[in-house]
């Protein structure tokens, strides 16, 4: 034993020798480059004597492995000695760390372009706006327009959800104008839907969806005023639904005649988990004739115990809808069962269940079919419904997210988009479910809008589609998935903002009020005065001219016009211009920020 405790230490005698019969040691300047290198040796003791023998510092050392800071001159001679030691190749760790939602769907690369969503207007349509005020300036422009048509005028109604919804299209479209709209009920949403269309809003984007609102089709209540919105010329971008675990359908089977459903060979209730305190929302809808449905169906709901809480036993006598549902809050935490009962003696009809809860836990039924599980106006033919991708792999669509047909067959959605959690918010919290994606994609309609001068809302709807890309995997009973949302090329849409863009400044004194304004520019060459706005922040030029000295004429660019009307484009370093400025906005009660301004559209 002590013959192996000596060996240790003649070896590192001996390499202390050697050192010495060689030239005195070298001492490392400052300015010398020194690596990092990781040993690993038989004898740590030895090879870290060995390493600052070299003049190496050592940082770390832990079992057989050694860690130093090695002057790179001597980096030769290290691996050289391969009997004391070995140099492990240089080996990190990589974060396992998902893209940005911007860098997935090419935001990044738009807005370095130039666009960012300025002139835009996007109404943001949600249950409430809590904590907004708070976020002027940061995470939400410094001024928003608001305005809320629930009976009792609360904005922010106790919800953060629409607040949410906003950061998220703030962060796409940075320069884009929103307008916060809430409501509470049908009515309440036809009102600001009105509200929507008076304000010329381009684009929408509807995080909330109805259960059974309507037949399935893309017609009913919701479906109609969201169809008398988009004839006020908005795209709207709308949330699937996270309902694909929570959805049944199939023909009402009844194998042994007792009039209750069978969701499998003896399965007669389908049940999920609830916690106590949670709203549970039921609902049946079946095949029949809306508005005049004869076929007549009832719906139980089961507690825990198996004691039946409520039922709900309407009498369809072909003047109503063929719908049942029930609203029960929660009293003990456990699993709920459903029980569907056929009450009428006709032919049986594809039955439609959903079984959701608020807070929406994600639980899902003992048996599910996430196909159909849209809700309203998702079904809607002309919206962009967006789906969600799986939070922790973007490849593939997040099994809660709801998808068609629709009941008269077509694919829906159109596009899935990030989540909330690819991007966590800035306060550290995250958004997730098609309610996140939605106002992605709804941001990517605002770029678009900006990037397409004159544009209507098909062609801007057919952008944001035709532009999706095939990335995603199928969901399990999903046969075509569909196309991932993304911005794609920024070829042919006109001059863009060149290299060191953010370098580029106006110099001068604008107006007061309206008037013109002589500007200096210094700058890369071929700035497009279309993205002018953002060297003069605040203020909106109406109009550039510029005087040619060669040919003695004025040029212009009036920003929104037609290419023809503009022979003016871009402008060089040195450029002196003149600007036409508007006056500023006058104070409006519906906007909310530091100087209450209204967000006024040229």
């Amino acid at each position: 034993m002590v013959r192996a405790q000596l060996l240790p230490l003649l070896a590192t005698a001996l390499i202390a020798l050697s050192v010495a019969d060689r030239a005195p040691r070298e001492v490392v300047s400052p300015v010398d480059r020194w690596e990092r290198v990781e040993v690993t040796a038989s004898a740590p003791d030895t090879a870290a004597a060995y390493l600052e023998a070299l003049g190496a510092v050592i940082e770390v050392r832990s079992h057989d492995r050694v860690q130093a800071q090695v002057p790179s001159g001597r980096l030769m001679e290290l691996r050289a000695a391969r009997s004391l030691l070995r140099v492990e190749p240089r080996s990190v760790p990589m974060l396992l760390q998902l893209p940005s939602a911007l860098t997935l769907l090419g935001v990044d690369r738009w807005q370095a372009a130039g666009f960012r969503g300025h002139g835009v207007r996007v109404a943001i349509l949600d249950a409430g706006f809590e904590g907004h005020e708070d976020l002027l300036g940061s995470t939400l422009p410094a001024r928003v327009a608001v305005r809320s048509f629930r009976s009792d005028g609360a904005i922010g109604a106790g919800i953060d959800h629409g607040t949410r919804a906003a950061e998220i299209v703030h962060r796409v479209a940075p320069e884009a104008e929103l307008h916060l709209v809430n409501f509470n009920t049908v009515t309440e949403l036809s009102d600001a839907v009105d509200y929507i269309v008076e304000e010329a809003v381009d684009v929408v984007s509807f995080s909330l969806g109805f259960i059974h609102n309507g037949p399935g089709d893309g017609t009913g209540a919701v479906d109609e005023i969201v169809t008398r919105g988009m004839e006020g010329g908005a795209v709207w971008s709308v949330a699937a639904g996270n309902w694909a675990r929570q959805h049944w359908s199939g023909m009402f089977t009844d194998s042994d005649k007792d009039s209750v459903h069978e969701f499998s060979p003896g399965m007669r209730q389908n049940s999920r988990q609830f916690e106590a305190g949670d709203l549970m929302i039921v609902s049946l809808r079946w095949d029949d004739v809306w508005g005049a449905a004869c076929s007549d169906y009832d719906l139980e709901l089961f507690d825990p115990g198996g004691s039946l809480v409520r039922a709900s036993r309407q009498l369809q006598d072909c003047t109503g809808d063929p719908v049942e549902g029930l609203r029960v809050l929660a009293t003990e935490s456990g699993r709920y069962g459903v029980r569907v009962i056929k009450a009428s003696d006709d032919e049986p009809r594809l039955i439609d269940l959903m079984l959701v809860g608020s807070p929406g836990r994600g639980s899902p039924l003992d048996v599910y079919v996430g196909e159909g599980s849209l809700s309203e106006p998702a079904d809607h033919p002309r919206v962009v419904t967006v789906g969600a991708v799986s939070p922790l792999n973007p490849s593939s669509v997040a099994s809660f997210s709801s998808r068609g047909p629709t009941v008269d067959g077509r694919s829906k959605p159109e596009v899935v988009s990030p989540t909330g959690l690819v991007d966590a918010l800035e306060d550290g919290e995250s958004f997730a479910g098609t309610s996140a994606a939605a106002p992605h994609v709804a941001g990517l309609a605002a770029l678009l809008t900006e990037a397409m001068v004159g544009a209507g809302p098909a062609v801007i709807r057919a952008q944001v589609t035709g532009r999706a890309v095939d990335r995603v995997a199928p969901a399990d009973d999903e046969s075509a998935p569909p196309l991932f949302a993304s911005l794609g090329s920024l070829a042919g849409l006109g001059l863009l903002l060149p290299v060191a863009a953010d370098e580029a400044k106006m110099s001068g004194e604008l107006p007061p009020g309206a008037g013109l304004a002589a500007l200096a520019y210094s700058g890369p060459d071929g700035y497009p005065l279309r993205f002018a706005h953002l060297l003069t922040p605040g203020r909106e030029p109406r109009a550039w001219f510029h005087f040619v000295i060669e040919g003695q004429r004025w040029v212009s660019f009036i920003p929104g016009a037609p290419a023809a009307f503009n022979d003016l484009e871009s402008i060089v370093d040195g450029s002196v211009v003149f600007g036409w400025f508007a006056a500023t906005a006058p104070p409006d009660d519906r906007a909310t920020g530091p100087a209450n301004a209204a967000l006024g559209k040229p």
